[in-house]
């Protein structure tokens, strides 16, 4: 998509969802004063007025006992005895002693102290994301608090004096210190947002994907603090209880206890709950399934590019997704990605910026529809946010390696032809004789280990020579050729089959695009000139070529008319900074260049170039070319894997190609170099 009309679209997007949070806020304010003119016995908040009472009446061994929180919670409500099922409280002991005050008061006014403190807790959550915008301006107070106010999960926290907001604001300011650099502080604040643990699974991997020690050793101390401090106030068996619960809670998704008092929402909106439904083992698959996704999310926040706010964002959507438990209250958390997406749409610094907003629009319909559509549909939403930020994750491409100026040794840039040979001797003097003269400084030819006269015919020619004791493959012979290039110091390196399929006539248009600074790597596109069918090529080999131009295309993000050409130039810079050494002997090898150039940021060009399709060119067979397109997709699969967090030798950019002493006596002979 046009980017122009992408940004058109990501700010339409942005008014719209600013115009429906308005409204929806404007409802909710209206349903809420409504509803606090009832008995209030209906909201969450009477569980936790019940464990501030059991704290302040029978201190910390009352707080996480089933049976006295169901008596308290009886007495608050008022319910039939034998219909009600206690709602369990567990929540940590620090934020037991947090809420503790609250027991001083009547129910109706801590439900109230508990509703302004909310609200407050909101502005503050605003400010922070406001102030942390790329893009502040003066509709952003007004933008922000639509989006924001109006979002349903946080108007049901508010209605339930649920506890999520004193999850939200210290994570909000985690994010705006990790997006500032200030790691040390994003994660004191992280541990501060613990009050619902099982919703932050992913903050400390986050930590240690980044290799954040800073951020992780003040989570570490912060998290230390605050269990002296629930040791202190309420002591160390209620500690262990909660401890043994929660981490219970985390492997099962459910709350153990020999009593059938246990309260078991119908209304559950995770992916755990999702899977367990399956027939047929679905609770046995599930712990299965949400390792997997916990370790890809883990593995794809390690991906070298850093991008704190998609990381930090990733990690909460992620990190909810995969909570083993979670109600409509609890995606209030969505707020942060939501807000990191269409903050990051509108700087421009996503790769597909009207998706997000799609996305966005999506997910918080279906969360906002829960009432009236399923609850599923809350699931859905949350999973569709935390799908398309592992996708822009994966999507972001790796900071590009630092290149200086192109600095030539010379008055002229060296440039050497580099010929990977193998059985050329009846092609190769018509191709040494119609490069053109004066534009090869030194011409070196590999022969990998021919039957033929290859070898005789080079050296009557009086070319540079290297043949190697044993049969390489493509791939092999390119190593040597560019190490010894490398070696001679060789500017421009461009290689030519020897076999006549390409017209050595185009060598300088080749070194002209280097040398000028337009790319480090230049190919000869058989699609920019003569029509390869009148050319002569195989209908087979355009229909593999065109699909996998295609695909590649697709997948690195490029715009090539060609990928599969064998005529090219590369730059010193660029051999000396790819790991070429480390990339397959076989005719692959040509592709995972072109990949390594896209991974690392270097620039592509390309000239028009004829192919030539004769009885002495050398030509793959059918079979061949099918293994060599299966292996091209693997090489792409192999990318994607790599940017996913699973490295690749040959896409890590650590060459010391132009160190590395050339082994060449190990593998050739007849050397006149």
């Amino acid at each position: 998509m046009n980017p122009r009309l992408a940004g058109r679209l990501v700010r339409l997007g942005y008014a719209g969802a600013a115009g429906a949070g308005i409204g929806s806020l404007a409802f909710w304010t209206v349903y809420w004063f409504s509803f606090v003119r009832g008995s209030l016995r209906g909201p969450d908040f009477f569980n936790f007025y019940a464990a501030a009472k059991l704290f302040i009446t029978g201190g910390g061994a009352a707080v996480y006992d089933i049976a006295q929180q169901r008596q308290v919670e009886l007495q608050i409500t008022g319910a039939d005895p034998s219909r009600f099922i206690v709602l369990p409280y567990f929540h940590p002991p620090y934020y037991t002693l947090l809420i503790a005050p609250l027991a001083y008061l009547d129910y109706r006014s801590a439900y109230y102290v508990m509703a302004a403190v909310n609200v407050a807790l909101v502005v503050a959550l605003i400010a922070i994301l406001v102030t942390t915008s790329l893009r502040v301006h003066g509709r952003g107070w007004l933008v922000a608090s639509a989006m924001i106010g109006g979002f349903f999960p946080l108007f049901v926290t508010v209605l339930q004096g649920q506890s999520d907001l004193v999850v939200l604001v210290p994570l909000a300011g985690a994010y705006a210190s990790w997006a500032r650099g200030r790691y040390a502080m994003a994660g004191a604040l992280s541990a501060l947002a613990l009050a619902k643990p099982q919703l932050l699974l992913l903050i400390p991997i986050l930590f240690i994907a980044r290799r954040a020690w800073r951020a992780l050793a003040a989570f570490a101390g912060v998290l230390l603090a605050l269990g002296v401090i629930s040791l202190v106030g309420l002591g160390f068996g209620p500690v262990m209880t909660y401890i043994g619960t929660v981490g219970s809670w985390a492997l099962t998704g459910r709350i153990p206890s020999t009593e059938q008092l246990i309260y078991t929402d119908p209304a559950v909106y995770s992916l755990r709950a999702l899977l367990d439904a399956i027939p047929g083992g679905g609770q046995i698959l599930a712990p299965v399934i949400l390792l997997f996704l916990l370790a890809l999310a883990a593995l794809s926040l390690s991906w070298r590019p850093n991008r704190p706010r998609l990381d930090f964002a990733l990690a909460i959507a992620v990190s909810l997704v995969l909570s083993p438990h979670q109600n409509v209250h609890d995606l209030a958390l969505l707020v942060i990605p939501g807000f990191a997406l269409a903050d990051l749409a509108l700087a421009g610094q996503l790769r597909w910026p009207h998706v997000a907003v799609a996305v966005l629009f999506f997910a918080y319909a279906a969360i906002d529809l829960t009432l009236t559509i399923n609850f599923w549909s809350a699931a859905i939403g949350a999973f569709a946010v935390a799908g398309y930020l592992v996708v822009e994750r994966m999507a972001v491409r790796p900071d590009p390696i630092p290149l200086g100026e192109l600095q030539w040794s010379g008055p002229r840039p060296r440039r050497v032809i580099v010929l990977p040979a193998y059985r050329a001797a009846k092609t190769l003097v018509e191709v040494v004789g119609d490069i053109p003269p004066g534009h090869a400084d030194r011409i070196l030819l590999v022969d990998d280990a021919s039957a033929d006269a290859t070898v005789s015919v080079a050296t009557a020619l009086r070319l540079d020579v290297i043949r190697h004791r044993r049969n390489l493959g493509y791939g092999g012979n390119q190593k040597t050729c560019y190490r010894q290039a490398l070696a001679m110091g060789a500017d421009v390196v461009v290689m030519l089959h020897p076999d006549g399929q390409y017209d050595p006539a185009i060598i300088p248009n080749l070194c002209r695009v280097i040398e000028s600074g337009e790319a480090d790597i230049v190919l000869g596109s058989r699609w920019l000139g003569l029509d390869p069918a009148k050319a002569g090529m195989p209908w087979w080999k355009m229909i593999g070529n065109r699909f996998l131009t295609a695909s590649e295309n697709r997948v690195l993000g490029m715009k090539l008319s060609e990928y599969h050409t064998g005529y090219r130039a590369y730059s010193r810079r660029f051999l000396q900074a790819i790991p070429f050494l480390e990339n397959s002997n076989d005719f692959v090898f040509d592709t995972q260049v072109l990949i390594q150039a896209a991974t690392f940021g270097f620039k592509i060009g390309e000239v028009p170039a004829i192919g030539r399709y004769h009885a002495d060119a050398s030509s793959v067979s059918f079979k061949t070319s099918t293994v060599y397109g299966l292996e091209t997709l693997g090489a792409l699969l192999r990318y994607v894997l790599h940017r996913a967090g699973f490295p690749c030798s040959w896409l890590t950019p650590a060459s010391d190609t132009d160190e590395k002493a050339l082994a060449i006596s190990q593998v050739a002979h007849d050397s006149q170099v």
